[in-house]
């Protein structure tokens, strides 16, 4: 017999819970904030981000934001203090602001398709785990997640020249706090 997630929701399951966020690199930046919304029994979120790079860590100033999806497959596993959400896998769509990025490449500036990838668009995948503590009553809005991801486009220059670039070079950890509203 196969094990399936549970994608079944009931009417009173549909309630939404609003949070913040806060996030440690992650490809939004070296720290952003965020606001977001979870559906479904917290199976769902969704979230708007805006990040910040500072020149003295990135060698440049970066500004980016980002809209963000996870999805929890699995119910948490439940403890006397906490709950562990073990798997969330997702997506985010972000924008990097700046002359130096570009949506669309410029023809004027670059042979036609130097880059082959938008530098200001960028599509992120993850994996990752969540640890809320809402079943202590001073801790019960905080949770922490993390998050190992890599953009599309580093994804398809690995597969394409494996040589060139390791895991370690296109993946990105972020970690990050949650506070329920």
């Amino acid at each position: 017999m196969m094990l399936l997630p549970n994608l079944v929701f009931s009417q009173q399951s549909q309630h939404a819970a609003y949070h913040l966020k806060g996030q440690f690199a992650g490809d939004i930046g070296f720290l952003s904030a965020g606001i977001g919304r979870s559906f479904f029994e917290e199976r769902l979120e969704t979230d708007i981000f805006f990040g910040y790079l500072p020149e003295s860590i990135g060698g440049v100033q970066v500004v980016t934001t980002a809209i963000k999806a996870s999805y929890v497959p699995f119910s948490p596993v439940k403890t006397a203090v906490m709950e562990w959400q073990a798997l969330k896998t997702g997506w985010q769509l972000s924008y990097t602001f700046g002359k130096d990025y570009f949506a669309k490449e410029p023809r004027d500036r670059y042979p036609k398709s130097y880059y082959g990838f938008s530098t200001a668009l960028h599509l992120y995948f993850f994996l990752g785990g969540q640890v809320d503590f809402g079943r202590v009553h001073k801790t019960k809005r905080f949770g922490f997640y993390y998050e190992a991801g890599a953009t599309g486009e580093y994804i398809i220059s690995y597969v394409s020249n494996p040589d060139y670039l390791s895991l370690n070079k296109i993946f990105n950890l972020a970690l990050g706090i949650r506070y329920a509203l």
